[in-house]
């Protein structure tokens, strides 16, 4: 082939040769999407690695996990849209510590943090940033520790905040999934919080899923 032509092909095949950049998620979770609390030979199956390496390079995944964090960490939340100027989604994975509060004031406090959340990250990134709700996933009850005396008043924290935050969703054109009852009993013995491996798996095909529904 003439040297001439063979450059015409190429330059022809290049914008089907290059990839597209892959859209850049970030993950404002807690401990269980920091995955804090899997031992170290785990860790490569925490849920979103484990999303991020099902994308087939579709997406990164930002994580901006932290143990111990409520909803009600704004400055937190600001702080990380401070550090990262740009992204083309957000997925809000908060609500399990909240589920210590078992006053009538847990569900309106928490919807008014991640409401919150929703207009800061659209003031910054844009009015049509997709966001995505995380329902909070399920906890074994037998397997708690120092609130094992009220773990019939937290799971039901846990599905009212599933519920409050898939309502919140349809109000702010967000997306929702729920994460709870997706993780056995038998991958919450640590502590009947924290899922281990086998649970980031199930975590990570729920997410999986839904991310893929989306076509984020």
């Amino acid at each position: 082939m003439p040297r001439v032509l063979f450059i015409l092909l190429a330059l022809s095949l290049g914008g089907f040769a290059q990839s597209p950049a892959p859209r850049s998620v970030i993950v404002f979770g807690d401990s269980i999407t920091a995955g804090s609390a899997l031992p170290k030979e785990q860790r490569g199956q925490l849920w979103v690695t484990q999303v991020q390496q099902q994308s087939a390079g579709a997406l990164t995944l930002i994580n901006e996990g932290k143990g111990g964090r409520p909803t009600n960490s704004l400055a937190e939340f600001e702080a990380m849209l401070t550090r990262h100027a740009k992204a083309d989604a957000l997925v809000i994975a908060l609500g399990m510590n909240d589920s210590r509060d078992i006053t009538p004031q847990c569900i309106p406090k928490a919807v008014a943090n991640v409401r919150a959340m929703i207009v800061k990250a659209r003031a910054a990134y844009g009015e049509k940033l997709p966001v995505l709700l995380v329902g909070p996933s399920n906890i074994n009850k037998a397997a708690l520790g120092a609130t094992k005396p009220i773990a019939n008043e937290r799971e039901a924290k846990l599905r009212e905040l599933g519920a409050a935050f898939e309502k919140l969703a349809a109000e702010t054109k967000s997306e929702f999934v729920s994460l709870f009852g997706g993780v056995p009993d038998s991958s919450l013995l640590k502590d009947g919080v924290h899922p281990d491996g086998a649970g980031n798996d199930a975590i990570a095909k729920v997410m999986g899923e839904k991310l893929k529904v989306l076509g984020w």
